[in-house]
């Protein structure tokens, strides 16, 4: 929820030339990211509803029932329990029930991750529900937090909102005498309901007469998270061999995470000559992709880590062909791509390799980066091969190398063919903020690039287009925070512009409420640029303002966004004339369009408090625009009776319906 600083300062990598189709302009590139954002969603990366997903999985862990009624009477629950309890998707699942439509979502994600960041009681908006995980955070970190805790728990009743806090397993000890009231210790949920959970979401039904095997039952104890990837090579196998049972299904994937790495280690050792773990090591990470395509991936591996001069000429060699054949891979589908014998596979092979060899972790991302550009590879192949470099890189702490892949692939100024690598760094960027150990980073990643002055413009679509689809589901401050500060330095405009991603998310009403705090706040601490002020009169459409769903009042009418609207109108007034104009234009425009006209109007009069010679303005701008062809003089009259009222309304005085009068066609 904070505007701070990054911790991946630098990165921003040399322009990466490659080969490819030739691609330029900002609307190749923007439908280039969108094809690419459709291909992540498919594959699941990007998901539609992320609480959706999680409510038709969710099993609820023993003492739920506790932990529920502790934050309906308090507002506050601290959970904690074992690792692979189910801690955090207990306590975003509480926050879920609590919901409604006039509530939303937010997470302390940064504040959980970095101990320079404060929670800020002030930030909290009404009805929020929060989220602040504290399970892997650093000591200095759960320090910083529990001195700020007591502050922000004071304003939770006043702003109708509710905090769940997960605490690291073993520091019940974090919680001070006055907080350990709070906490509730959860347990496990039965492993057997959650997998059949899981399935049922998949289409796979688990009757009572499919018993478990034991090897299944004790794979089962282990962290929640990995039923989840059990499930998914569950479905992998009932796609690949549809006549079998939902046993042998379960057998089959369970196999493939519990032998095929031990199976793995044994043929590493087996075959110890570098060409051999080359040929392999290439083979699964370009899984499906052609034998050609393999052998030039192994080669360049080993020339990347400089082992060919210790080997025989290369017609002294076994063939290609024949060493795949040595190593267990199979030619398929008439010599067009390559394959293992047993499921899965692949990812055990790929495993041992980035987890057994730590030292050249980096120069296997390099190594992915410069394989690619093969012209053996198709985008296919590519795509794959990318997904699986993050996979791996990103399981095994290579932030920094994806980091700089991202920068590299997404400068296309200087790039000729560049196709596939703005989609690529879209691939890249998204796993990136997907990853629950790093998206914090990414996220920071983000923040640092949207500040930058001379950022490329495709780098630029890029980012709006992540802020947009990934981060503002889950963490819409910081999506808005980050579209301000790119749309404060965006050039010549291109589609979509920040401004345009700003605009279209404050057409959701909880969203709206936060574009308006964000420019509240940069006016009320003197922080706002000039062009701050066009972005709040273009960004806001006063129609939305007013819109009465029949069950909520307009939000216009919300007292705390009524002031932060007159703040804005103020600012704008009594810095930027031309702005000014446009904004009482477009306003009283509106009002002949709203059921509520009123409020409007009202927040128009309220906003020049009692300065003459700006009420004397709006005065004057009211008159022009009611002889204006879309002009109503019965709305400038209206205007100019609440202006020489010359009073500050109460909250009780607005007028939320309108009168007989005013609604006469």
């Amino acid at each position: 929820m904070s505007d701070t600083e990054t911790d991946i300062d630098g990165v921003y990598g040399n322009v990466h030339t490659g080969s490819g189709d030739l691609y330029s302009g900002p609307t190749v590139v923007m439908n280039l990211l969108r094809e690419t954002t459709e291909y992540l969603r498919s594959s699941g990366m990007i998901p539609h509803n992320d609480l959706g997903w999680l409510n038709s999985r969710f099993v609820p862990p023993q003492r739920f029932g506790l932990a529920r009624d502790r934050l309906n009477e308090t507002r506050t629950v601290l959970l904690h329990g074992e690792v692979g309890s189910g801690r955090r998707s207990a306590a975003k699942m509480l926050l879920h029930e609590l919901s409604d439509e006039a509530s939303s979502f937010a997470e302390f994600a940064e504040e959980a991750a970095f101990p320079k960041s404060r929670l800020f009681p002030e930030r909290v908006k009404p009805g929020q529900r929060l989220l602040l995980d504290l399970s892997h955070s650093s000591s200095d970190t759960l320090l910083a937090r529990r001195r700020e805790l007591p502050a922000l728990r004071a304003v939770l009743d006043e702003r109708d909102a509710y905090l769940a806090i997960v605490l690291p397993y073993g520091r019940q000890d974090w919680a001070s005498e006055e907080l350990a009231g709070y906490m509730v210790e959860i347990d496990r949920p039965s492993e057997y309901l959650v997998l059949r959970r899981h399935l049922a979401a998949a289409g796979i039904e688990l009757s009572d007469q499919d018993e478990l095997s034991p090897e299944l039952a004790r794979y089962l104890e282990g962290p929640l998270r990995e039923i989840a990837e059990l499930t998914e090579l569950v479905r992998r196998v009932m796609r690949d061999n549809p006549g079998w049972s939902v046993s042998a299904w379960l057998h089959e994937a369970l196999v493939a995470v519990t032998e095929r790495r031990e199976e793995a280690a044994k043929q590493v050792e087996n075959f110890p000559e570098a060409r051999q773990r080359a040929v392999l090591f290439a083979a699964a990470m370009c899984h499906d992709a052609s034998p050609d395509a393999v052998f030039f991936a192994a080669q360049k591996l080993l020339e990347r880590l400089d082992l060919t001069g210790r080997e025989e000429p290369r017609l002294e060699q076994r063939g290609h062909r024949a060493q795949l054949k040595d190593l267990g891979v199979r030619v398929l589908d008439h010599g067009q791509r390559v394959g293992f014998t047993s499921f899965a596979y692949d990812r055990a092979v790929r495993s041992h390799f980035w987890e057994n060899y730590p030292d050249l972790r980096s120069s296997f991302c390099t190594w992915i980066e410069e394989a690619i550009c093969s012209e053996s590879f198709t985008h296919r192949d590519r795509q794959r091969a990318v997904a699986r470099f993050l996979d791996h890189a990103l399981r095994t702490g290579c932030v920094l190398d994806v980091a700089q892949r991202i920068a590299r692939w997404s400068n296309l100024e200087q790039q000729l063919y560049s196709g596939y690598w703005i989609r690529f760094a879209e691939q890249a960027l998204v796993a990136g903020l997907r990853d629950e150990e790093h998206a914090a980073s990414f996220r920071r990643l983000v923040y640092l690039w949207a500040r930058y002055e001379n950022l490329p413009q495709q780098v630029g679509q890029l980012i709006v287009h992540v802020c947009t689809e990934v981060i503002a589901p889950s963490f819409p401050d910081q999506a808005i925070v980050r579209l301000h500060q790119r749309a404060r330095r965006e050039g010549e405009p291109v589609e979509p512009s920040a401004r345009q991603a700003l605009r279209t998310l404050a057409e959701d009403r909880d969203m709206s409420r936060r574009v308006i705090a964000r420019f509240a706040t940069k006016f009320r601490n003197a922080q706002w640029w000039e062009i701050d002020l066009d972005l709040f009169v273009d960004v806001l459409d006063p129609t939305r303002l007013t819109e009465d769903t029949g069950t909520t009042k307009p939000l216009a009418a919300e007292p705390v966004v009524w002031s932060e609207l007159v703040l804005g109108l103020r600012t704008v007034m009594t810095h930027r004339a031309e702005s000014a104009r446009w904004l009482v234009d477009r306003w009283l425009t509106a009002v002949g369009r709203s059921r509520n006209p009123d409020l409007l109007l009202r927040l128009l009069a309220e906003a020049p408090e009692y300065e003459p010679r700006a009420l004397g303005a709006l005065h004057v701008m009211a008159r022009d625009w009611s002889r204006t062809a879309g002009g109503d003089p019965r709305v400038a009259e209206r205007l100019t009776h609440l202006i020489d009222e010359r009073q500050g309304l109460d909250r009780t005085d607005y007028t939320l319906v309108p009168n007989a009068e005013e609604t006469r066609p």
